[in-house]
């Protein structure tokens, strides 16, 4: 199998995250940008891959549904956090506390843990994910499930940190 058609793959994987966020209309404003947010993506997406590789070795060779489904939680979390520390000119780094369990620390400004806490954004990017893959079984054989789960895992990461940069920018625009 050709690499173009994995891209595709992937990228169908991505679409699926960016339409959950179109339909929860987190999308009425441009998406927001940072070089920082950017590098703690990729800071963030190399230390969970690790982190997963160590764990389906010692687990199995596969992630169960609701290991996928705290992976989305994870993320979301974790971009909330970073939104914070950027905003609070902080290192960004990341514990990896409850990755696989659903236990996850949320570490970040008030307003956007208040906010946080409600969305049903990481259940339903993990929901529409595991649907993706299920009902795309035959289109994805010979594709790499990692890197169809970490295109979407990145995308929800960068979708979070948008959200998450509305909310403070608009709770400082009240304060």
């Amino acid at each position: 199998m050709n690499n173009f058609v994995t891209s595709v793959q992937a990228q169908a994987a991505a679409r699926c995250i960016i339409e959950t966020a179109r339909e929860l209309e987190l999308l009425n404003s441009p998406v927001a940008v940072s070089n920082e947010l950017a590098e703690a993506e990729k800071k963030l997406i190399v230390q969970m891959i690790q982190e997963m590789d160590r764990h389906m070795k010692t687990h199995g060779e596969a992630l169960a549904p609701d290991e996928v489904s705290s992976l989305f939680t994870f993320v979301f979390a974790k971009a909330a956090e970073a939104v914070t520390n950027m905003f609070n000119h902080k290192e960004q780094l990341f514990d990896m506390t409850g990755m696989f369990d659903g236990r996850i620390p949320l570490y970040a400004d008030d307003a956007v843990t208040a906010e946080f806490k409600t969305s049903q954004f990481p259940f339903l990017c993990a929901s529409n994910y595991l649907n993706f893959t299920e009902t795309q079984a035959d289109a994805l054989v010979g594709c790499d499930p990692l890197l169809l789960l970490c295109e979407a895992l990145k995308w929800c990461f960068r979708l979070s940190c948008h959200l998450a940069v509305t909310i403070v920018e608009n709770h400082r625009r009240l304060s």
